[in-house]
């Protein structure tokens, strides 16, 4: 199954010409960036755009940093019927949004994320991609053979930031020691986690045990049983926890969960306690959905029960 890439409706007018006898090659897509962020492209085709395959093609070379596995770009794109070259969604001259360069995409949109490893900071990327047929249900069926791409979406990078790591223990250590990482006290009730004050979030993922377990480690193929709780670490607010409840949150450490929860709980024993400092983008990064946290975080986490499967 596919995902759509989104794109946000602004009311901002691209000037598009779409004539001709049509074209199978992206490479004859022209884009002609305006000479200021709050004008969009022009943009033109020959339409029909006919092609029969999932295509990305670089169209623009920029000159910024190159984007790497792992990344996080910010772009704007605009949606357009290959049919006709009609502009159908665009946000050229909105907000940026951003798209992680990871394993998601890379099953999801495969050429486009190969091109991508290719591309930089900069680039104007012309991306085809062929639909499936949404079915009663709300599922995607796979597109039948010699299906034709109707959508042509025109994508800018406009900015890139590399994934955050796992700090070493010496660097946590070191954080710790200095008082820059939050502390918490645990009792009748919710945790009570204290953010440092006028201290910034560390910029990697900070694995903080307070406890080691003695039972069994998690690994890649392991499900855990764990009490938590999670606060901002811009106001040290809570959002979300379960230490009101008897049973414990059941997680697979395959995935299901935020990165900052797999990386950050990846090796540790049956009966551990932690605090994670989790950078935004190994969380809900910086443009979350509705009833998601933005910002770094900051997570108390028992691991009640680790089971690993055979």
């Amino acid at each position: 199954m596919r995902k759509v890439l989104a794109v946000c409706v602004t009311a901002s007018v691209l000037a598009l010409t779409a004539c001709g006898s049509g074209t199978t090659s992206l490479s004859k897509v022209d884009v002609k960036p305006a000479a200021d962020e709050q004008t969009a492209p022009e943009v033109s085709f020959d339409a029909p755009l006919l092609t029969d395959k999932e295509e990305a093609v670089t169209v623009v070379e920029g000159d910024g940093a190159d984007i790497k596995d792992g990344d996080t770009i910010d772009i704007q794109s605009g949606l357009y019927k290959t049919i006709d070259g009609h502009l159908t969604n665009e946000n050229f001259t909105g907000d940026t949004t951003p798209m992680p360069v990871d394993e998601s995409l890379k099953t999801q949109m495969p050429a486009l994320y190969e091109t991508l490893l290719k591309s930089q900071v900069g680039d104007w990327i012309a991306y085809a991609a062929i639909d499936g047929v949404q079915q009663a249900d709300g599922t995607m069926k796979e597109p039948e053979a010699g299906s034709r791409a109707e959508r042509l979406i025109v994508i800018k990078i406009a900015d890139s930031v590399s994934a955050s790591k796992p700090l070493s223990q010496d660097e946590v250590k070191k954080l710790k020691d200095e008082g820059k990482l939050p502390t918490v006290k645990t009792g009748k009730g919710d945790p009570a986690i204290t953010i440092p004050k006028d201290t910034e979030a560390p910029a990697g993922l900070a694995v903080d045990v307070l406890e080691e377990g003695t039972g069994p480690a998690t690994s890649d193929t392991s499900s855990a049983s764990v009490h938590y709780h999670g606060v901002r670490w811009e106001d040290g607010k809570k959002f979300d926890g379960n230490f009101g409840s008897d049973e414990g949150f059941e997680m697979k450490m395959s995935g299901g969960v935020i990165k900052g929860w797999l990386e950050g709980l990846k090796g540790l024993k049956e009966g551990s306690k932690v605090l994670l400092s989790i950078p935004a983008d190994m969380a809900y990064g910086k443009n979350p959905q509705p009833g998601q946290p933005e910002g770094p975080l900051v997570f108390y986490v028992e691991l009640d029960k680790v089971t690993t499967s055979k």
